[in-house]
Parts: structure tokens; sequence; C-alpha cells
């Protein structure tokens, strides 16, 4: 399935690509509209996805952006709350995230603050300042969260749409599945990645430590399908952005085979030079993992994309395991 149409998933589900790679950013968010007794999107993409993006698709099923009840975002990640303020600002909409992403809400400050931490983490700030602008750049206004939410609420829209919250953490702290047992789909988010958003990439993982027990727990529920955040690769080509019946089982296998190598290739690295500096362990651990993941790495960082969000969390796991 390509990324790059608006499209009906189910008589009460819409996904809406938003393609903004021209920003610098190598990707396109997905975000969804679900309609009950009121409406609501999952997600909201960047800074200008509301306008350029879910309002035509709005338009088209009669409604305006103006008409969204509420906001659900899976997690804090600029390309997914970056909307929440156009959103709002259309018709106060409300917006809800999991409690350990929250403060990404509260504050853009406190997306300039993480990037330091794991850009000095493996010895790689000299490469910050354009990530951090570029971020700052796609965030929109900061405005809050208005339901925080906990592993287990139901966010229920009426006419018998309930989603419930899937707190599956890894990608970041407060990274959260939303169930819809009755149809038996599961909004993902980045949660569940694969080998990351493009072929090459390494997957987005910040807290590695709770990757592989989040992902045993998403599929443990079973879903029919996976509404994603993006369209994930495996090793011979995209899985998503939406995965129906036996892909569900490729997602969530090359999920756990990638953080199995990952996990694996920097234990090994730290083993051979226990007293490396961190981006020295992590450009090991890299080469070691490379050829089974195919990892590409980028001359211009010296590391594979997405490698910033994802290394730091490896090592610090590896150290911690040592």
């Amino acid at each position: 399935m390509t990324a790059g149409q608006f499209e009906q998933l189910h008589e009460r589900i819409w996904r809406v690509p938003s393609d903004f790679r021209s920003s610098g950013v190598a990707t396109a968010t997905n975000v969804y509209v679900v309609r009950g007794a009121i409406t609501a999107l999952v997600d909201t993409g960047v800074f200008g996805t509301p306008t350029n993006d879910v309002r035509p698709a709005l338009a088209s099923l009669g409604l305006s952006l103006g008409d969204v009840d509420l906001v659900v975002n899976t997690h804090g990640h600029f390309d997914h709350l970056g909307g929440n303020a156009e959103v709002k600002d259309a018709g106060n909409a409300e917006i809800a995230l999991h409690r350990a992403d929250a403060p990404l809400a509260e504050s853009n400050e406190n997306h300039a603050r993480r990037l330091r931490e794991l850009y000095g983490a493996i010895d790689a700030d000299h490469l910050r300042s354009a990530r951090e602008a570029m971020t700052m750049r796609l965030l929109g206004r900061a405005v809050g969260v208005d339901r925080v939410l906990d592993d287990g609420d139901v966010v229920d829209l009426g006419a018998d749409v309930k989603l419930t919250v899937v707190h599956t953490p890894g990608h970041t702290a407060g990274s959260v599945c939303y169930f819809w047992e009755q149809a038996g789909l599961l909004f993902t988010g980045d949660s569940i990645q694969a080998r990351g958003v493009h072929a090459g990439a390494l997957p987005i993982v910040e807290a590695p430590g709770s990757y592989a027990d989040s992902l045993m727990r998403a599929r443990e529920i079973r879903p029919s399908a996976l509404l994603m955040g993006h369209g994930f690769q495996g090793p011979d080509g995209a899985l998503g952005p939406v995965a129906r019946g036996g892909a569900v089982a490729d997602v969530f296998h090359e999920s756990l085979r990638t953080h199995d190598v990952l996990s694996r290739a920097f234990s090994a690295a730290l083993d051979d030079a226990p007293d490396a500096s961190g981006g020295d362990v992590a450009r090991r651990a890299v080469e070691i993992a490379g050829a089974d993941l195919r990892l590409h790495i980028e001359p211009s960082l010296g590391f594979p994309w997405g490698f910033f969000y994802t290394l730091p969390g490896y090592l610090q796991l590896a150290r911690i395991g040592a």
C-alpha cells in the first residue's frame, strides 16, 4: 500500500498521509480520522499538517477542522503532535496523551533538551544544531494536555467506538497504542518499528529496555490490523502504513528480530572496548549490525538515519547489562 493517498480503511476510519519531506525530514506521517458520535484524530503530524492535509480530507467528509472534538496522540514526538495547536485553535479540541510524554506537549524546550541529551551521549553534539532547528520549525505552539492518559484507560468516542489505551514504551517512554477491540484494529503510532521508517535506517527506539516487552504485549492482543504512523520497513520493502492478515505477524517478527540484533551488537561492541567513548561503541555496534540489517551510513552524519534517537538507548542498555 502506498503512503501517499487519502483512503477509507473502515466505515469509521480514514487515513490521511502528510508528506513533509521537503522540510528536511525523510518521512511522512499518517494521521487517522476516527468517527464515533464525536470526531477524533489519532495524531496531528507536524505544524501545517492539519491545514494542508487534514482539512481537505475532512472537507471531503463534509466536516471542517473545527468539527474535530478530540486529538489522541500516540506519543510526544514533533511529527505526531506538531499540529495540535492548529486543531485546537480551529475548534478547541481536547488533547489526550500519556503522562510520560506529557512534558513534550507542555513545552517545546523539552524537545530541545532531549536532543541535547541524546546527541551528547554518543559524542555527536556537533550534528545537533541542524536537527534541533528543524524540530523547532515543525513544532506548532505548545498547547499542553487536556486529558492525561494511563494504561488501560478507555477513550469513548460514542457509537460503540471505544479505544483502549495500551502503554507500549520503547519508541518513547510515553508511547501508546489505541485498541478498538470490536473492530480488532490497533493504532500503533510509532510503537512497532520493524526496521525503521526507510530502507537502511535504524528503528527509532529511545527506551530499548522496555521495547521487547511492549512488542510482545501488543502482539498478544492479536489485532487483525495495525494502523501505523509510518510505512515501516521489512527486509524486502514497506510493511505498512497499514498491515493486515499475515503482514501483522511480519511486523512483530521484524521488530523483535531487529531489536535483538541491535542489543547483541551493542553488547559485543562494549565487550570489545569497555573503556571506549559512547561514540566509538556506537560506531562499532553499527558496524556489527550493519550487514544483517543492511544499514546505510549517511555520509553527512557518519551514522544511519535515526541514529541520535536509537543508539544512546542501546548504549545505555548495554552498559547496564555489562
